[in-house]
């Protein structure tokens, strides 16, 4: 069985802003009733620090039904990381023209100097020439570097509005990537 997980990742914060900001997001989720503390973690089948809360179904339609079984709960990462779409991964696409915007290698050789040397790169789209951030680039199957993550694995898709919510209180560029491994 593969592993699933949605990925709500924030890519503007600092590390010191993230690391701040990640109590309030998990105060966020627990008030809401979204997650609550995994008291039954377990290296293999649960380690995650959450799981899903007597009101998860406010986060996703098929929550009740899906999540419980095998790993499915979630994590609030407040360090550095790339996330990655990894097996499902797609070029994201340009936000003015809709087409793909760089290709795989050249997006992938952004991964390090966004990573470590913390600045993000502009792309200038191979369609129509126009240049956009790459943390402003499309597409859920592609990957995002931030401080601030809230990490769902195995969930089932999550509401828009969830995500909207969650995202604001994250904070201002809050991106999603979908991974499958």
């Amino acid at each position: 069985m593969s592993e699933y997980a949605i990925k709500l990742v924030e890519i503007s914060l600092t590390a010191a802003q993230a690391r701040q900001r990640a109590p309030v997001v998990t105060s966020w989720l627990l008030d809401r009733g979204v997650i609550t503390p995994n008291l039954a973690r377990d290296e293999i089948m649960a380690p995650s620090e959450f799981r899903a809360g007597p009101r998860c179904s406010a986060a996703a339609p098929e929550a009740d039904r899906w999540v419980g079984g095998g790993h499915t709960g979630i994590d609030v990462v407040a360090a550095r990381t790339v996330h990655h779409a990894t097996g499902n991964y797609e070029p994201p696409t340009c936000p003015h023209c809709g087409c793909v915007a760089i290709n795989d290698d050249d997006h992938h050789a952004f991964i390090e100097p966004w990573l470590h040397d913390r600045v993000e790169p502009s792309v200038r789209c191979v369609v129509c020439g126009r240049s956009t951030l790459a943390g402003d680039l499309e597409g859920r199957w592609s990957f995002h570097i931030g401080d601030l993550a809230v990490v769902f694995h195995n969930w089932p898709p999550l509401h828009d509005g969830f995500v909207a919510e969650l995202g604001a209180v994250m904070g201002p560029r809050t991106r999603v990537v979908v991974a499958r491994h």
